[in-house]
């Protein structure tokens, strides 16, 4: 099940990714890790065991194989998958080059 709206590709994915969530202080309201569903160049897509509402402000740190992509976003939405799981949909505030580049040499259709 995906969500509608993204406007670039998404590619599947899995991978590890740690999560923190930020109030409108930015002070941290919770933090863990989930699994990636998808990517592209404007968000990602991961498996909570938490709701995540739409607008809650979110702080990413995703394993791409030996390195790591530091990124913030905003959740979009979110569906829930059943009992304990939810899908949620993040588009990343900012995302670097360098970044860009880490997720390219994992997923080489994200650069396209």
């Amino acid at each position: 099940m995906f969500f509608d709206g993204r406007g670039a590709e998404r590619i599947e994915t899995e991978n590890l990714l740690a999560f923190r969530l930020l109030d409108a202080e930015n002070q941290v309201i919770n933090e863990g890790m989930v699994k990636t569903m998808d990517i592209s160049r404007t968000g990602i897509a991961i498996e909570a065991t938490i709701p995540m509402p739409p607008g809650q402000r979110i702080e990413l740190t995703i394993g791409m194989g030996d390195d790591v992509v530091k990124t913030r976003g905003t959740v979009q939405n979110m569906n829930k998958l059943d009992e304990k799981k939810y899908q949620v949909g993040i588009q990343f505030d900012y995302l670097s080059e360098e970044d860009l580049s880490k997720i390219g040499m994992i997923y080489p259709d994200i650069l396209k």
